[in-house]
Parts: C-alpha cells; sequence; structure tokens
C-alpha cells in the first residue's frame, strides 16, 4: 500500500473510531488519564487498539474495524489482562486472532503487565552493544566515535525511558 493511501485509510479508522467514542458504541482504557480514553495507537502501519473489558462494545469495535477497511485478523494477535484474561478466548473468536502471551515486544519494547524485571532491561544494553560494534568502528575517526557514541548513548536509553517509570535509586 503506499504511503499516501495508508495515511488516508489510518485517518479514516482514527475517524470512525472517534464517532463510535462519541456515540457510546466503543470505549478506550484509562479515560481518568486521557481524555475520552485511549482507543488506538499508530506508528508506521503498526496498529495497536486499546478496548474496555465489555463484550457488546468490542462487538462494536469490530464493526468499526470492519467497515470498509481491510484489515488481516489473522496476522493479529489479542492480549488481555485482568478480569478480560477469563474471556480471551471468547475475544479471539470474535476478531479471529490469535490470543498473544506476554511480554511482547511492540517498537522494540518489552510490553508486560507487570513490572519488567531487570532481565527485560537486558534489551537495551544488548542493543548498544550491538550499535556500538561492528564495522561503523573501523571506519570513524576519534570525533566520530564520540558521536556515535553521545547518540547511542543518549537516544536508546531515553527511548526506553519514555515508555516506562524508572525505579528510585537505580
Amino acid at each position: 500500500m503506499s504511503p499516501i493511501l495508508f495515511n488516508i485509510v489510518v485517518d479514516m479508522l482514527t475517524i470512525l473510531i472517534a464517532r463510535a467514542k462519541e456515540a457510546g458504541l466503543v470505549e478506550g482504557v484509562i479515560p481518568h488519564l486521557i481524555q475520552d480514553g485511549l482507543s488506538i495507537l499508530q506508528y508506521a502501519d503498526d496498529l495497536v487498539i486499546f478496548m474496555s473489558h465489555d463484550v457488546e462494545k468490542v462487538v462494536n469495535m469490530k464493526l468499526v474495524l470492519t467497515t470498509g477497511l481491510k484489515i488481516n485478523f489473522h496476522k493479529s494477535e489479542i492480549f488481555c489482562f485482568g478480569k478480560a484474561k477469563e474471556q480471551k478466548v471468547f475475544y479471539s473468536q470474535i476478531f479471529g486472532c490469535d490470543i498473544g502471551t506476554y511480554p511482547f515486544r511492540y517498537l522494540g519494547i518489552p510490553i508486560h503487565t507487570r513490572k519488567l524485571s531487570n532481565k527485560d532491561w537486558q534489551i537495551i544494553e544488548n542493543r548498544i552493544e550491538n550499535r556500538l560494534s561492528g564495522w561503523k568502528g573501523k571506519l570513524l575517526s576519534a570525533g566520530g566515535h564520540l558521536v556515535l557514541i553521545n547518540s547511542v548513548f543518549s537516544s536508546l536509553p531515553m527511548f526506553m525511558m519514555s515508555f516506562f517509570e524508572i525505579q528510585e535509586g537505580c
């Protein structure tokens, strides 16, 4: 799909979900933190839909998602937490998608329903090592090395920390 066409489809989906929320047909999560609740996150061709644990509103969301849009539910996964875990098979059948397991990675970030352990943070260390090693270092001047190191040590940790609360005393 061309980028322009994709943007139109994503914009249409955002508008459809917003209209369904206004009509009370679907409901986002954490409405106490985000006005009207969080319902959709988009990045490039990735899309994350958030729904409250309400069967009627979940069925309405499925109708919104199938209204003129071509979404491949077979490539999608559903993740449930809290009381919704009791009906994860039912929700999976509604959407025709697999049930995902925690932790999973989205945009390189580990996502889990519990606090992340030190083991979960290991990915950032591995990513820093990968960025700093290899052929790049052999071809750089001393100034180039400094720029690479500063870039890697500032961008990757900041990206990770923008998603998670860091415990005090770490």
